[in-house]
């Protein structure tokens, strides 16, 4: 019975009961013997038995298995298909990608541009003398529109004598620079009081940081989204593949401008608020 246990125990410890008949069949289709075999060949038997059992369900198993593995690797070598596979000289096909890298470039420029001349923490006059301002269409540093003193620690006179058409552009331009200044003005000058730099100041322009970067997503959203049209118009001159791509890779590139931007926004945050 040593032989038979080991075979059996792999099928699970099936039940079969070595009785008579099923040893007179054997034994009938070994040869027509009509007694009972001798006792090794009936185990010897019962284990070749047992093992052709076993065969076709280890070969339905692995094969079981292999199939799994196989859609399982398929399955994740599909998750980064999603990427684009495009070269610039192909896209310029579709869409003029030197203009289009310069755009996305300069709107991330404009913010970081934004974020040294408006949220810096001095209090002194020279941090208002290069805002810009709109007169007339065009911008111009303030500086250039009127002449800023210093009146004391905390206050800062500008005097637009020379160009008074351009008191309400100074105005507008102190009053959203995100400084949170309150201009008043006086005829032609305009009084400036410079908070102390406090907590709540920081915050503010913490705050202020936060929507010049949101400004800035949208631009670069909007960006994305007039080139993917320009793309979208080419439909039926080249393959569905290029203008696929071309898609794909300008959303990554605006994405990319994002995460710069995403960047420059959480760093001026922790200099603004001296977070580490």
């Amino acid at each position: 019975m040593a032989l038979v246990r080991p075979a059996l125990a792999v099928r699970g410890r099936l039940a079969l009961s070595p009785s008579w008949s099923v040893f007179r069949a054997i034994g009938q289709g070994r040869g027509g013997c009509h007694g009972p075999p001798p006792p090794t060949q009936r185990m010897a038997t019962l284990a070749s038995r047992a093992a052709s059992l076993l065969r076709p369900h280890a070969a339905a198993t692995l094969s079981l298995t292999r199939s799994y593995a196989k859609a399982k690797d398929k399955k994740g070598k599909g998750k980064g298909s999603s990427k684009a596979s495009v070269t610039d000289e192909e896209m310029d096909e579709v869409v003029r990608v030197e203009r289009m890298k310069q755009d996305f470039a300069q709107l991330v420029d404009d913010l970081k541009e934004d974020y040294i001349k408006n949220l810096s923490l001095r209090t002194a006059a020279g941090s208002l003398e290069t805002l810009p301002v709109q007169l007339e269409g065009d911008e111009y540093p303030l500086n250039e529109l009127a002449q800023v003193a210093r009146k004391s620690s905390q206050v800062v006179v500008i005097s637009a004598a020379a160009f008074p058409q351009a008191v309400p552009g100074i105005v507008a331009a102190i009053r959203g620079a995100g400084m949170n200044l309150n201009p008043q003005q006086e005829g032609t000058s305009i009084i400036v009081a410079l908070p102390k730099v406090t907590r709540e100041h920081r915050e503010s322009l913490a705050k202020g940081a936060k929507m010049m970067y949101n400004k800035c997503k949208e631009q670069l959203r909007e960006t994305q989204n007039q080139y993917i049209r320009k793309v979208k118009n080419r439909e039926g001159k080249h393959s569905d593949d290029l203008l696929h791509n071309a898609q794909l890779r300008i959303r990554e590139m605006a994405e990319e401008h994002m995460q710069e931007a995403e960047g420059m926004m959480v760093a001026k945050h922790k200099e603004l608020l001296k977070t580490s």
